[in-house]
């Protein structure tokens, strides 16, 4: 019989790179198979910042497209893009692991400074929309564009056997619905969030687990242990 299958649908450079950051024991048993639902490209859009804005990275994207930081103030969703901005030279806090927990963060700190959120032209939580309305003036730059990708032939044969889905956002999750055309009975989801987790309430799937924490290391956590759960003879 052939072993299950961890479908990994992010675009290539963050499939890869969290395929590398699973342990090597829990994907001994599977088959890793990289498929694409998203393509992420530049908009090419310039940005011109004063000393006086700060920026707010909601993804690791937009520090990738955003220009370098020059000591101007990010407020950030995660630690891996927080990180990632204060390589870029910007000084980034961490404002929450959510688009919900950034917006609790700013409407506390109570700011004058416009905000410029540098981001891709879908984006989760309608930031600048909900800060703006708080009285909070943001503006929305869409730095680059998350085009949609067919599913490859090799992830549709995976889907008609066991496999191990990790799903980031609620898109990944419409497209993928989408291409799978009510394939997913053999598909054990696992949803970064309850957001992203809503797109598969009304499909027929082999588990749908949902995180209580949106942190990749929790989502990596959880498909290593779902990796050893479906390998064992």
């Amino acid at each position: 019989m052939a072993p299950p299958v961890l479908l990994l649908t992010r675009p290539r450079e963050s499939a890869e790179e969290f395929a590398t950051s699973l342990d090597s024991g829990a994907l001994a048993g599977v088959n890793v198979v990289i498929s694409p639902l998203l393509e992420i490209v530049s908009t090419g859009s310039k940005v011109s910042l004063s000393a006086e804005q700060a920026v707010i990275f909601s993804s690791s994207n937009g520090v990738l497209y955003s220009p370098d930081g020059m000591g101007r103030t990010a407020y950030c969703v995660g630690a891996k893009t927080t990180q990632r901005a204060n390589a870029r030279g910007w000084s980034a806090f961490q404002a929450g692991d959510t688009a919900q927990e950034l917006l609790v963060t700013l409407r506390a700190l109570d700011s004058k400074r416009e905000l410029i959120h540098l981001a891709g032209v879908h984006t989760r939580g309608n930031i600048a929309q909900t800060l703006n309305q708080g009285g909070i003036r943001t503006r929305h730059i869409a730095l680059y564009n998350q085009r949609l990708l067919p599913l490859e032939h090799d992830a549709v044969l995976a889907l008609s056997g066991p496999c191990i889905v990790p799903v980031f956002s609620p898109r990944t999750g419409e497209q993928l619905i989408q291409e799978a055309n009510g394939g997913l009975k053999d598909a054990h989801i696992v949803a970064l969030s309850e957001a992203v987790a809503e797109p598969f309430r009304g499909e027929k799937t082999a588990g749908l687990l949902i995180l209580g924490t949106p942190r990749a290391v929790y989502m990596g956590k959880a498909v290593e242990k779902l990796c050893r759960a479906l390998s064992l003879p």
